[in-house]
């Protein structure tokens, strides 16, 4: 008999679904169950009116649906005890990890981000949480294999239409995926892990099933997801799968005892993978495999040459960790090592790395060695339910079969080769904790101290009430705030006027959300186009940037020691021409990150526009010295050079590689003829004209520069090749030309 079934109480009516009055503990088992069941539709929700509408939508629901489920299973768990948690290591180890993170993250560099996150990532402790809630309550109410198999069945179908729309991305049937097919999920590796579960997955129901012809489709299945997986270029994942099938086939040739003719064609298996690995590499420069995009990115994996980034930043990231060995840094704050630690060998990579990507320095950067330790614990415990525990065991057939046990022991394998080179996103760790709670529920044993009664009108009366406030309160305390700040930044961007665009960024920042840095950052990026909008009204721009410096002051003393915030407030400044506040956010980005060429190029810009020409080219050249494959300042120390006099010094900087660079700098021209030099002029021009062939203005110039050399021939026929090459300048090049023939300036109006 169920705990308190006999006081009647079961009976109180609780909701009304499809027409029906339920029960109590029947409407907790729909809303249970129907949050759980909704949660693998997920990956195909983007909410375009969301800022980052890829990622925020998804995660918002996860949480909220997270949230309701584990409040209505905490009612459940009351009323029915076989639905109450029951202990295993996966479950002790989860909750290790989320109590050294709540220190690490509370003593990290930067606590608001770490519990937080924001739009871009909506990862943090939070995060953390909610998987570890939907970790529980999966792991505690899907009982029975016909449950699993259903949610499996229903993952694999939203799988299969996911994978279907990238297909239609490759074939250009609709727009999307840049080359590498993203689907839904707005980014190729978070789309190419979400096919690596699946694969698995259908592998998981193909050696569940017992009929030949299910087998077969769910064969297909997995060749459609392996497919799509290959076809979003991410080597990492797409090795992690043949990894990951090696493992399987390798387990069930060691372990298949009771599957005779199964274990040899594993045995063969392990032989063919390896044959057709040595094969593909050794015909990889094929035709057939050159001209395939997807093929091509994984035959041309050079480990040594592909790595040399990643390793770099995995090296600065282990300085981060001698700093902070024990609790690390606190998620999401890598930011300030990658800074500090900069490596100016980087200088042609993203600018500001806020993730690792290596799980393992990802989580002593984050945690760590408390943090590591807790992190992989869980990851070991799963292996030991899967591969010790059977070892120890007679029955070892009564948890997972050895087919299924080799399924999900390649699954984890594959799923960590993918996180040695990329990171865990929603979608990740939506499905590594369903992996995990699957193990869980059939692994775990009661708990003495879940083996208590409750009088049934304790649960309607008392706990019920409590559980729905605090479900509300938390639902919106966690969320709301974020939602509509999510909104808004769109409203501000898609604003038509400025006012209207203001006060769209009012409204986000008004929400007090976790994301105020990005708003801030749209805020300013978005006062530094209007700044140099002359049509603006000058209150209205005046108002503009007003609160877009408030605001950044404000976050600069809510979050010190961010180089990059510092480095933004340069080029604010500089976009206002107040040159002394820019000279003062650089010097203290420089100071926070001494070696990254772009604040030292920054410094460079600022001053020449306070027009300090040697330390400009004392900059220039120091940022240049660094990593002299960077060409960026090269040029901009050859131009200041120039601006100084130094033609020899400057002629030698302009090496043959960046010429063309040099000749489409505004500024190096400008130096060039304030030098009086007119014919390295004409030779910049004419590279000018050379690698902009339709921009009728570089041809125009370099007639000018004939014209002012007294060649007046070389200008007209420039002129005449310019009316050949551009249709659209011909009537303005006859005109020029008909100056110079008469005599008259070239400029000189033309009557139409």
């Amino acid at each position: 008999m169920e705990v308190g079934a006999e006081a009647g109480w079961d009976m109180v009516p609780a909701g009304f679904v499809c027409g029906t009055i339920l029960p109590m503990s029947d409407f907790l088992k729909f809303v249970v169950f129907g949050g759980l069941f909704v949660i693998p539709f997920l990956p195909i929700y983007v909410e375009n009116s969301f800022f980052f509408p890829f990622i925020t939508g998804k995660n918002f629901s996860f949480r909220i649906i997270v949230e309701i489920v584990f409040a209505a299973w905490i009612l459940l768990a009351l009323y029915d005890a076989k639905y109450r948690p029951r202990f295993s290591w996966i479950l002790a180890g989860f909750a290790s990890l989320l109590a050294v993170m709540a220190v690490a993250n509370a003593t990290g560099e930067y606590p608001l981000k770490s519990f937080w996150s924001n739009f871009e990532r909506m990862d943090g402790y939070v995060t953390l949480v909610h998987v570890f809630m939907y970790l529980v309550v999966a792991g505690s109410v899907m009982t029975t294999q016909k449950l699993w198999s259903w949610f499996f069945h229903v993952s694999l179908v939203v799988a299969v239409g996911v994978a279907l729309y990238g297909l239609a991305q490759h074939g250009q049937i609709i727009d999307g995926g840049r080359g590498r097919v993203d689907s839904r999920l707005g980014n190729a590796a978070y789309m190419a892990v979400y096919m690596l579960f699946h694969i698995f997955i259908a592998f998981y129901l193909m050696v569940q099933s017992k009929l030949s012809l299910h087998r077969f489709g769910y064969a297909v299945v997995a060749l459609i997801l392996a497919y799509t997986l290959l076809l979003t270029g991410t080597r990492g994942t797409f090795l992690g799968f043949v990894g990951g099938t090696a493992v399987s086939v390798a387990y069930i040739a060691l372990f298949g005892r009771g599957y005779p003719q199964l274990r040899k064609l594993a045995a063969g298996g392990c032989v063919a993978l390896v044959l057709l690995s040595g094969a593909f590499f050794a015909f990889r420069d094929a035709d057939v495999v050159q001209n395939s995009p997807a093929l091509k990115r994984i035959a041309n994996i050079d480990l040594q040459e592909d790595l040399v980034v990643r390793g770099t930043i995995w090296g600065m990231a282990m300085e981060g960790v001698k700093e902070r060995p024990m609790l690390g840094w606190g998620q999401g704050n890598f930011n300030y090592v990658f800074n500090k630690e900069y490596d100016p060998f980087l200088f042609n990579q993203e600018a500001w790395f806020d993730r690792v990507h290596n799980i393992f320095l990802d989580w002593l950067i984050a945690g760590g060695v408390l943090g590591l330790v807790a992190y992989f614990s869980i990851f070991f415990a799963a292996l030991y339910y899967l591969i010790i525990e059977p070892l120890r065991r007679r029955d070892s057939e009564a948890t997972f079969s050895v087919l299924e046990r080799a399924v999900l022991v390649g699954l984890l394998a594959g799923y960590l080769v993918h996180n040695l080179v990329v990171f865990d996103n929603i979608i990740s760790y939506i499905f590594y904790g369903t992996i995990l709670a699957l193990i869980h529920n059939r692994v775990a044993t009661p708990m003495k101290r879940m083996d208590f009664r409750v009088d049934q009108r304790m649960v309607v009366q008392f706990f019920a009430p409590i559980v729905i406030l605090v479900t509300g309160a938390t639902v919106y305390f966690t969320n709301a705030a974020g939602i509509k700040a999510a909104g808004d930044i769109i409203d501000a961007i898609v604003a038509r006027t400025v006012v209207e665009r203001l006060e769209g960024f009012h409204n986000a920042l008004s929400r007090e959300s976790f994301a105020s840095q990005e708003i801030v950052e749209q805020l300013v990026q978005n006062a530094m186009t209007i700044a140099r909008n002359p049509q603006v009204p000058e209150q209205e721009r005046q108002a503009f940037l007003q609160r877009a410096e408030l605001e950044l002051l404000k976050l600069m003393d809510e979050k010190p020691g961010d180089a990059r915030l510092h480095a933004f407030a340069s080029g604010f400044y500089r976009s206002m021409g107040a040159f002394p506040q820019a000279k003062e956010q650089s010097d203290i980005a420089r100071t926070l990150s001494p070696e990254k060429q772009a604040i030292i190029i920054e410094q460079g810009i600022v001053a020449v526009q306070m027009q300090d020409f040697v330390a400009a080219q004392n900059l220039f050249k120091e940022a240049w010295e660094l990593d002299k494959r960077f060409t960026q300042p090269q040029v901009l120390y050859a131009a200041v050079t120039t601006q100084l006099g130094d033609l020899a010094l400057a002629k030698e900087l302009v090496t043959e590689d960046v010429v063309t660079e040099f000749a489409l700098n505004d500024f190096a021209i400008a130096a060039v003829d304030a030098a009086g030099d007119q014919v390295w002029l004409i030779e910049l021009f004419t590279a000018r004209v050379a690698a902009q062939p339709n921009v009728p203005q570089h041809r125009a110039s370099l007639a000018f520069v004939h014209y002012d050399m007294g060649n007046q021939v070389a200008a007209i026929a420039t002129l005449n090749e310019a009316a050949v090459a551009i249709p659209s300048f011909e009537t303005r090049a006859n005109c020029i030309v008909g100056n110079i023939e008469m005599g008259v300036a070239p400029d000189t109006p033309c009557a139409e």
